[in-house]
């Protein structure tokens, strides 16, 4: 017999679970808040041998949903998860992904788009999505973020849908919120989402029907006509799948929408999300009162039921619109858009008001939601409208003003960084060379959220992919107004900010030679985001996102060497550093700076960065650890000036690399054997460094 397992959890383990349920083939992933433990328990899965899939993990949003796209077109059933900032850096492979009709389903965790890169949840990230051709679909709870992603396979690999699907679910409402949810049995999964088989595979090997031969030769206005009238099919598909699934797990939704005690209502509430389950407590009180007021969720805003909103507003007297999301310069929301366009053709048609809240994260409570339907409850009774659009906001009033500290320093003292954290030291010697100067660049970084309050200099938050992008255009204005000689412009990123999804733009600024610096403080993660694997931790690293398993053991490739990556670029000035070697730190920030003020061109520092969270070590021991990187070779410190290598501390013989893993628990499962591999791997490129200190020069610069 069939029976489902019960469970306490968040959404986003409900999302993975229902990922593992789908035996997902193919899983690209780059962690942003707050979809990160979507992938984080898919990686565990993985590791431990439940679920057989490649997992990729990308160096970016826009290459992770090129990587979906691909798998997809290669036939293997495909996800990945994002949100944000995230989705919008995705955006030009998200547009592309409808019209090679690949099924694959996205969990978008929603967050805040810009706007002081708020982490709370609204609808600005995925509205801007909306009009490219995917499937859009919002959750209530837990469950259904489950239910949804195994529905939208079904509905999404069809083919006579076979387009992509979002699954929307409220980032930290749904994604970090705890619910009790059933986990259906996999027999029966299994029985209701057969394997998918793509009817335009890319494999010359089996097929010759792939989407460039089995997509009519037609220009672009006949093609987008054809792809409305596969949305248009796909809501009879939609409610044909919700069926289906409520007979065989007793669970459905409605389709489209969902109707709450709209029998006999004469005013409606239309919401989204999670916000839906206070709107049916609000709408319980009002009916208590007697007043006949019903609720819509609505689920599928892509495609958009049309029909089921003319039907309802024949029977109603006013409807009230829930956006958690504004469209800037037209006064009102989105869905509340899609409404009023959708009753337009009616010559009766209700009025329509739009209550525009909860955005940034805001809470939306039942009280905010009685005093919206007695809103919508007047305008029925009265058919006057106050007002059409109506944000309902509550005001924030901070007690006192700022404090003012008498501070001579470039940065001030205090920090929310986590207690010993290396960065600290970092930023406040870097700023203690340059003064206030200065101009620092942050990619979203832990250091942004730790230092930048505390930074008496501009600190500018820089999107994740341009960080240099910000800083050349920084730098060529003051090279424009003829200051670039007075102040100091300079990066400080993270890891992941540098040696993966921002390192084009890096790239790009040291070939244009633009003369400003760039400082990694290299924690080996993305510790910000929860400790996920970036392409500068170390081999068989333990990590959120490479845990240790039955399969998996850690990380299994090597870091990138930015030293000779950055040297190919032939730049003047290149150096690592490290926190427990303060005098050589603060000479080669002074160094670089003397660099930059001459217009040589970029010149980039390499900072390690112990992290007690991250690497799993007491915090007292962060300058013990940086030492001991250092004296095993591990961390060699060196630079590197005109193409001339120099290694600028060299222990008179290496301590064992196990001298500075033992103390660090993201090791403790490293075999001998795997010891044997560091090891060598280390006394391999310690030699390499000092056979290139041997040369004259290096040959290619």
């Amino acid at each position: 017999m069939n029976v489902a397992e019960y469970d306490v959890m968040p959404g986003n383990k409900a999302v993975a679970h229902a990922v593992r349920l789908a035996r997902v083939e193919v899983i690209p992933v780059f962690p942003i808040t707050p979809q990160t433990t979507i992938v984080e328990y898919l990686g565990e899965f993985v590791a431990n041998g439940e679920l057989d899939a490649e997992y990729i993990q990308s160096e970016g949003e826009h290459s992770c949903l090129g990587m979906a796209v691909g798998a997809s077109l290669a036939g293997a059933r495909t996800f990945t998860a994002t949100c944000s900032q995230g989705l919008a850096y995705m955006h030009e492979v998200v547009a592309q992904a409808p019209s090679y009709r690949t099924p694959i389903v996205m969990a978008v965790a929603n967050r805040t788009l810009g706007w002081y890169w708020s982490l709370g949840p609204d609808y600005s990230d995925i509205m801007p999505e909306l009009n490219v051709g995917w499937l859009t679909m919002f959750a209530e709870s837990n469950q259904e973020c489950l239910d949804m992603v195994l529905q939208l396979y079904r509905i999404s690999e069809d083919h006579r849908v076979l387009l992509p699907s979002m699954l929307s679910l409220d980032g930290f409402y749904l994604s970090y919120s705890q619910e009790r949810v059933s986990i259906p049995d996999q027999g029966l999964v299994d029985g209701f989402l057969p394997s998918y088989e793509a009817p335009y595979l890319v494999d010359p090997t089996v097929s010759d029907s792939w989407p460039s031969a089995g997509i009519p030769p037609v220009l672009h206005t006949p093609y987008r006509r054809r792809l409305e009238g596969v949305m248009e099919d796909a809501k009879n598909i939609v409610a044909e799948v919700d069926s289906e699934f409520g007979e065989v797990f007793g669970r459905s939704y409605g389709g489209l929408l969902e109707r709450y005690s709209c029998e006999d209502a004469e005013s409606l509430l239309v919401t989204m999300g999670s916000m839906t389950t206070a709107a049916r407590r609000a709408v319980d009180r009002l009916r208590g009162e007697g007043e006949r007021i019903g609720l819509v969720k609505l689920r599928f805003i892509r495609p958009f039921p049309v029909s089921e909103f003319k039907d309802l507003a024949e029977s109603v007297n006013a409807i009230g619109v829930v956006d958690r999301m504004v469209l800037h310069g037209t006064g009102g929301g989105g869905a509340f858009s899609d409404v009023k366009s959708a009753l337009y053709s009616l010559e009766d048609g209700p009025p329509v008001l739009n209550f525009v809240t909860g955005m940034g994260g805001e809470d939306i409570p039942i009280d905010d939601l009685v005093y919206m339907g007695r809103k919508v409850i007047k305008a029925a009774s009265t058919g006057e409208v106050e007002s059409e659009v109506e944000f309902v906001e509550h005001e924030f009033q901070a007690e006192g003003g700022p404090v003012e500290l008498e501070w001579k320093e470039p940065i001030y003292p205090g920090s929310d960084g986590c207690a010993g954290c290396g960065a600290s030291i970092i930023i406040r010697h870097m700023l203690r060379v340059l003064g206030h100067d200065t101009v620092i660049v942050n990619p979203p970084s832990c250091s942004g959220v730790n230092y930048g309050g505390v930074a008496d200099v501009p600190w500018i938050l820089a999107n994740y992919a341009a960080g240099a992008g910000f800083e050349t255009g920084i730098y060529r204005a003051y090279k424009k107004k003829g200051k670039a000689d007075k102040i100091y412009v300079t990066s400080f990123s993270g890891d992941g900010g540098t040696v993966d999804i921002g390192l084009q733009a890096i790239s790009g600024a040291a070939e244009r030679g633009e003369s400003m610096m760039w400082v990694c403080y290299d924690n080996e993660a993305y510790m910000n985001t929860g400790i996920q694997r970036s392409s500068s931790t170390p081999m068989f690293a333990s990590t959120t996102s490479t845990p240790v398993g039955s399969v998996w053991k850690g990380k299994p490739q090597r870091r990138k060497n930015m030293v000779l990556i950055m040297a190919a670029h032939r730049i003047p000035y290149i150096a690592t550093a490290s926190l427990a070697y303060l005098p050589d730190l603060e000479r080669k920030i002074r160094r670089a700076a003397e660099v930059t003020r001459s217009g040589k061109g970029l010149a980039y520092i390499h900072v390690q960065q112990p992290c007690p969270t991250g690497w799993y070590y007491p915090s007292e021991k962060t300058v013990e650890i940086a030492r001991l990187a250092v004296q095993t070779g591990a961390w060699p410190l060196l630079e590197v000036e005109d193409g001339v290598l120099k290694v600028n501390v060299r222990p008179r013989e290496l301590k064992p690399i196990g001298e500075y893993l033992k103390h660090q628990r993201r090791f403790r499962h490293v075999s001998e054997e795997q010891l044997k591999v560091l090891q060598s791997e280390v006394s391999r490129d310690w030699e390499s460094w000092l056979k290139m200190e041997k040369l004259a020069r290096l040959p290619w610069y």
